[in-house]
């Protein structure tokens, strides 16, 4: 299962708050960006339960103001 995860960050913590979500087991790319989103998090999962544990380790993360998750649908 692959997933994007948009990430919202507190002012000035984009860089920080990606070092830390690089090293997540399931993480494979992390893209700071400029817009709504502060970092972009591109993951890849066996199922539902890890995706669910990889975003509750991603919302703990100081610095971490909110989540949005969009599923990749296989075509």
């Amino acid at each position: 299962m692959k997933a994007c995860i948009l990430v919202k960050t507190s002012s000035g913590k984009h860089k920080d708050v990606s070092k830390k979500i690089k090293g997540m087991t399931g993480v494979k790319m992390v893209f700071p960006t400029f817009g709504r989103t502060d970092v972009v998090v591109d993951a890849k999962v066996s199922d539902f339960k890890e995706l669910a544990s990889l975003l509750s380790r991603i919302s703990r993360v100081s610095g971490v103001l909110a989540t949005e998750t969009l599923i990749a649908l296989e075509v």
